[in-house]
């Protein structure tokens, strides 16, 4: 292989895309020999590998590139479980993520949009993701799990701390991740001892999965603590990135922007557009539990595989002007939330989360103008997307 690419190295992460164009156009999975392990940038070898190759990998070694390249730990919860585990114990939760169980929330999250907008509306100015759409996000995910907001609020804070990455950082390794990390900890163990004493604190998906006996097995505190922080993150991170993006590329692209501004019933297209040019879950990983070929490379059990989503997302031979960023385009196959046994339980609660809060504060403005020298994309190894989008907003 003629690419250096190393998923903790500076240029990759912060700005990969570079890479994923040179590793695409090398064809085939990317062998990287410092880890043992497989980078898929083509979008094929993403979707053959998810749809076709389940039995053939775990998750068990973790998700996340730090988990499996650099040993970091790896929280015991349905998102690190095999299939047949895996389904029973996200089964816990799942009628409540479906299309019809989602809609029964909108209302909700439309008066919550607003609570946060309103005040926003009133500065004229404000981070489309920090003081909007992450905290929509975040305080949904508090409600969900049964927390108090000021609970969902400093907890969210500690994990962003947690994700912190400096450059030439490696992993979660640096005491600022560390400190939240024990941060994080002890208030969450602190939460479920105070439940353990009085169940009747409990609602949501913490009551729930209080009360859920899987194949004569009960969450333990840190099974519990598992939950509650995989919840709070995944439900309160990636979708606010694509909202905050969102207005990013529509500042950049004046006619669409003019188009969604005139016709709100765009907006669907705007943020599923947004996913694929810009895929807020950089990668997710497994390893190989036996040998198997996959787009012409022979994986061998025990190797790591990097299933680079913002990479498959961009691959020119599944979309048509890749490079392009097009609300209007149409396609057949999807990465946006995965795909095969794991792919995101809570798509639908994303999809419709992140429409209300685009349409909501489009139906409340004439206009709007994003600042982009002030905008920031996240650095690390596992999320893709801004972190900062500063817009000014014109009434009336």
């Amino acid at each position: 292989m003629t690419i250096d690419y190393d998923p903790f190295s500076d240029a990759a992460m912060r700005d990969p895309f570079p890479l994923y164009a040179a590793m695409r156009a090398e064809g085939g999975p990317h062998y990287i020999a410092k880890y043992n392990a497989w980078a898929l940038a083509r979008f094929e070898d993403v979707w053959e590998a998810s749809m076709h190759h389940e039995a053939d990998v775990t998750w068990t070694a973790g998700a996340t590139p730090a988990q499996l390249l650099l040993g970091d730990p790896i929280p015991r919860a349905f998102t690190t479980m095999d299939a047949p585990e895996h389904r029973k114990w996200r089964g816990v939760i799942r009628r409540e993520y479906t299309p019809e169980a989602v809609r029964l929330h909108e209302q909700r999250l439309r008066t919550l949009a607003r609570e946060v907008l309103d005040p926003l509306l009133a500065r004229g100015e404000f981070d489309a993701y920090a003081d909007y759409a992450n905290r929509v996000f975040c305080l949904n995910s508090g409600f969900n799990l049964g927390l108090p907001r000021e609970d969902a609020l400093t907890w969210r804070a500690l994990i962003d701390e947690l994700m912190h990455r400096d450059p030439g950082q490696c992993g979660g390794s640096s005491s600022r991740n560390q400190y939240a990390a024990t941060q994080l900890a002890a208030y969450m163990h602190d939460y479920v001892q105070r439940l353990r004493v009085d169940p009747g604190l409990a609602s949501g998906h913490t009551a729930a999965y209080l009360n859920a006996e899987i194949d004569g097995e009960r969450l333990d505190d840190e099974g519990m603590v598992n939950i509650l922080m995989n919840f709070l993150i995944v439900g309160s991170e990636t979708t606010p990135m694509v909202c905050a993006g969102a207005l990013h590329y529509l500042e950049q692209h004046p006619a669409q922007k003019a188009a969604v501004l005139a016709d709100h019933a765009l907006i669907p297209r705007l943020f599923f557009e947004t996913c694929r040019y810009d895929q807020p879950t950089n990668m997710l990983c497994r390893r190989a539990k036996r040998d198997f070929t996959l787009g012409g490379a022979q994986i061998r059990a025990g190797q790591d595989l990097l299933y680079i989503y913002a990479s498959a997302n961009r691959d020119e031979r599944e979309f048509v002007n890749a490079a392009q960023f097009d609300i209007f385009r149409n396609h057949e196959r999807d990465l946006t939330y995965g795909a095969g046994g794991h792919k995101c339980l809570g798509m639908h609660l994303a999809t419709m989360g992140a429409v209300i809060v685009l349409e909501e504060l489009l139906a409340s403005i004439r206009d709007f103008e994003v600042r982009l020298d002030g905008c920031r994309r996240a650095y690390g190894e596992h999320l893709s997307g801004f972190e900062r989008v500063p817009v000014r907003v014109h009434l009336g």
